[in-house]
């Protein structure tokens, strides 16, 4: 992948930064607690601050927003409303923890989410997919007062097109979160899975052998994937 060491053999990091598997998980299953799972406790935990009974809308529920919903429910959200465009995905997200679904390849997503939380607009809106217009959609259905906490990864200088006035006037807090604090918040994220509260399993929907490699990233480039796919060297 990049300079983590996607599909390579070994990997050189600092020994402050390496972790025993929590019993009970396999082997294969725990490599997305230190990539997916942790990206959505970070987002969750730091730039969301999701507090108990709030309402969390997660934007995109692949492979790190299924993992956002499982976090959001530990840290006690209400609500949880999943928004994609595939219902295989949202109804693997229920498995999850969410509480509602949004179809946004048949509904008004603003709207749907709106109308959910009576008017009021979500506590928290998590986007997990990095295109302009889920950007947006996760701005208008945040709250007066509310937050809205980009994750999702964009191809080089994409920009989003944000309402200023909206911004100032509703005291909307935007962010970005890409990871976590690795030392601190891994300790917390293996707990989670060795306690059963988080799963590092069930996400996981496609295996592939280090043969196939090449045909588990196409079938992420064609959306196909629900959850999460894990490619095994051995």
């Amino acid at each position: 992948m990049y300079s983590m060491g996607g599909l390579a053999e070994y990997a050189v990091v600092p020994a402050s930064d390496v972790f025993p598997a929590p019993a009970g998980v396999p082997l294969t299953d725990a490599c997305i607690l230190g990539c997916a799972m942790m990206t959505a406790y970070g987002a969750v935990k730091h730039q969301a601050r999701v507090q108990p009974n709030e309402t969390v809308a997660v934007i995109g529920t692949g492979g790190v927003g299924s993992n956002v919903i499982q976090v959001a429910k530990v840290f006690g959200a209400g609500q949880i409303i999943a928004v994609d465009v595939r219902d295989d995905k949202l109804e693997a997200a229920r498995g999850l923890g969410a509480t509602h679904t949004v179809n946004a390849a048949h509904e008004e997503v603003v709207a749907t989410v709106q109308a959910l939380t009576g008017g009021r607009g979500v506590d928290v809106a998590i986007e997990a997919l990095g295109r302009p217009e889920t950007v947006v959609h996760a701005f208008m259905m945040t709250r007066d007062g509310g937050r809205t906490v980009v994750i999702g990864i964009a191809p080089g200088t994409t920009t989003a097109g944000i309402e200023i006035t909206r911004l100032v006037r509703r005291g909307i807090q935007l962010s970005g979160s890409y990871g976590s604090r690795v030392r601190t918040d891994m300790p917390d994220v293996l707990a989670l899975a060795a306690r059963g509260q988080v799963s590092a399993s069930q996400p996981i929907t496609r295996r592939y052998p280090l043969a196939q490699a090449d045909a588990a990233y196409s079938a992420l480039n064609r959306g196909e994937i629900v959850g999460r796919a894990i490619v095994l060297m051995a």
